[in-house]
């Protein structure tokens, strides 16, 4: 990752820093007495329709092959869950030794108490909230997000709110909004969704960079996923692509060390891999795939892994994830 690209970002941010980072911070946290850790995690919607939807991997498969891959976690959908499945999960992550993370999608605040419990039945470090429709008026989005919080930290789980097209954070400007308003809003911040909907796919401007940085700055948990500011999911392995990867590798590390640099004991750091399938994947005229979702999910792992690895190492703060 070249050096200008790092100064560039920070420097672009620097006059967006808030007010409030002296405040209580609120992190994800698993109850051990260990120094901040990384939780890399694996959303099982990145494994549907893999590696065809006539040929999907059953469930055991998917969780054996994010166990060898060396996740730590895996990802699943709350918000309709049905007994049984929670019943599997709960087995499955048993058998694998793997950790469950937990989302929904809240039309109101009373919808989190259910999937509260559903977390904390699976151990979940995180509630990860898609909350209601872009179109939902502005007063009720943030009398919505408000209820969230209050009720989340009421109950000691851990809200992430998801930064998401389609979402009453689509928009980066009224989420910026949404976090100057409310002092303990925390995001599961996926850049792409941003990058993608302001089309930004050359150098950020300053006001641009500016936003971002306050979104970043409540950010306790990433998505992982790389757009060009056309698309909002780029096969990063292509070299067409390379600088929109070191772009955005850039800004999860600027995450990392900031997150690192608030971070205390028991702390984790969750980063969802999440390449979705199609039509986030982009299909050949042979109706597969351009790019192999599962090598490249891997691929992503690694990488976040190395980045939160030099985080580590900058800030001398944390822990280590992975051997060498």
């Amino acid at each position: 990752m070249r050096l200008a690209a790092a100064v560039a970002f920070a420097l672009a941010c620097a006059p967006a820093v808030l007010a409030a980072q002296e405040e209580e911070v609120l992190h994800c946290r698993d109850g051990r007495d260990a120094p901040p850790r990384l939780l890399l995690v694996q959303n099982l919607w990145g494994l549907q329709a893999y590696p065809s939807a006539a040929e999907e991997w059953p469930l055991e498969k998917k969780l054996a092959e994010i166990r060898a891959a060396g996740f730590d976690a895996f990802d699943v959908w709350g918000g309709d869950a049905k007994e049984e499945d929670v019943a599997r999960w709960e087995a499955a992550a048993k058998q694998s030794g793997l950790a469950v993370g937990v989302e929904f999608s809240p039309a109101k605040p009373e919808d989190a108490d259910a999937a509260i419990a559903l977390a904390k039945r699976l151990g979940s470090v995180y509630l990860d909230a898609h909350p209601a429709s872009y179109f939902t008026p502005e007063a009720e989005a943030e009398a919505l997000l408000r209820g969230l919080v209050e009720r989340c930290r009421a109950a000691r789980m851990p809200l992430v709110v998801q930064t998401h097209r389609g979402r009453v954070t689509q928009d980066l400007l009224r989420t910026v909004g949404y976090a100057q308003r409310i002092p303990d809003l925390r995001f599961d911040l996926d850049f792409s969704h941003y990058i993608v909907a302001g089309e930004l796919g050359g150098e950020f401007s300053k006001e641009a960079a500016a936003a971002l940085f306050v979104v970043a700055d409540r950010a306790i948990m990433l998505d992982g996923r790389v757009s060009n500011g056309e698309q909002v999911q780029v096969d990063a392995a292509n070299p067409a692509y390379a600088r929109h990867l070191e772009r955005t590798a850039t800004m999860w590390k600027h995450v990392m060390v900031r997150w690192l640099k608030y971070a205390g004991r028991g702390d984790v750091f969750p980063f969802r891999v999440e390449l979705g399938p199609p039509d986030y994947a982009i299909l050949g005229p042979d109706g597969r795939e351009i790019a192999d979702r599962w090598a490249r999910q891997k691929e992503m792992k690694a990488l976040v892994e190395r980045l939160w690895n030099e985080a580590v190492a900058e800030t001398g703060r944390g822990e280590t994830h992975g051997g060498k």
